[in-house]
C-alpha cells in the first residue's frame, strides 16, 4: 500500500521512513490537513491564470492607437464684436384712451423699446384728462405697458372729483390677468394687488413689480349716477 510524502506529494511505500524523491523524514508528519495532489493542482491553475492576464495585457498594449476615440476639444472662442453705446432715451408720452368697460380693451400702448443711461430717470406718461366722464353702471380703464428696466417703478397720479362725486366711485390697478377675470364680471370686486381707493379724490401711488400690460381703473359700477373727474397719472423710475 502506498502512501503520499507530506513534503512533496512524491507516492511512497507504507513501509518506508522517508521520500526518495525529498528525503522528508515520515517521523515529522503531523495530522493530515490536505491533500498535497489538491495542492500542486491549485498551483498548477493559478500559474495559467496568471499566464493568461500576462497574454491579454500585452494584446490590449498592441492595440491600434487609432481604434481608440479621439478626446473632444473645446472650439475656438471668437469674441462678440463691442455693442455700441446706448443711445439716449427721449421721454415720449403714452396715453390710454379711456375705454368703457363693455368694450375690450385695445392692444397696449407701449413705451419705446430703447435702454436707458444708468441713473436716468424713465417716465411714462399714462393720462391726463381734465375731465373724464363715467356714466351709471360702467367703468373707464388705461391701459399702459411697462418696458423692461433695472429700475423701481412707481405709478403715481391724482382723482379730483369735478361733479356728481359720492363714496360709490373705485380707482383700483389691475395686472392683464386681473383684468380678464374682472372685465368678465365687472360686479364684483376686482382681486387687485395694490389698495383700492374709493371716493372722487384719491392720490394714486402704487409699486409695479415689473415688465407687463396694467390697467388703471376708474368704476362706477356700484353708482346710479354719472361722475365726471380729472385724472392725471403717469410712471416714473428711478434707479
Amino acid at each position: 500500500m502506498k502512501r503520499e510524502c507530506k513534503f512533496c506529494g512524491e507516492p511512497m511505500l507504507d513501509s518506508a521512513t522517508e521520500c526518495k524523491q525529498c528525503g522528508w523524514s515520515r517521523s515529522q508528519d503531523g495530522p493530515p490537513t490536505q491533500n498535497p495532489g489538491d495542492k500542486k493542482a491549485r498551483i498548477g491553475v493559478a500559474v495559467g491564470l496568471l499566464a493568461a492576464y500576462a497574454v491579454m495585457f500585452v494584446l490590449i498594449s498592441q492595440t491600434d492607437a487609432s481604434a481608440r476615440p479621439a478626446r473632444a476639444t473645446a472650439p475656438a472662442h471668437n469674441p462678440a464684436p463691442a455693442s455700441e453705446p446706448a443711445p439716449d432715451y427721449t421721454s415720449q408720452p403714452v396715453v390710454g384712451e379711456p375705454i368703457a368697460v363693455g368694450t375690450l380693451a385695445p392692444a397696449a400702448a407701449t413705451a419705446p423699446a430703447v435702454s436707458t443711461k444708468p441713473g436716468a430717470p424713465l417716465n411714462i406718461k399714462i393720462v391726463d384728462s381734465k375731465s373724464a366722464s363715467i356714466q351709471p353702471h360702467d367703468a373707464l380703464q388705461y391701459q399702459f405697458e411697462l418696458p423692461e428696466t433695472g429700475q423701481s417703478c412707481h405709478l403715481v397720479g391724482k382723482i379730483h372729483g369735478l361733479g356728481g362725486f359720492d363714496r360709490d366711485l373705485e380707482t383700483f390697478l389691475l395686472t392683464a390677468d386681473d383684468y380678464v377675470f374682472w372685465h368678465a364680471n365687472p360686479m364684483a370686486i376686482a382681486h387687485s394687488s395694490w389698495e383700492t381707493f374709493r371716493g372722487s379724490e384719491a392720490t394714486l401711488d402704487y409699486l409695479l413689480p415689473g415688465a407687463g400690460t396694467y390697467h388703471l381703473v376708474i368704476s362706477n359700477m356700484m353708482s346710479a349716477s354719472p361722475k365726471s373727474v380729472q385724472v392725471k397719472a403717469d410712471v416714473k423710475c428711478v434707479s
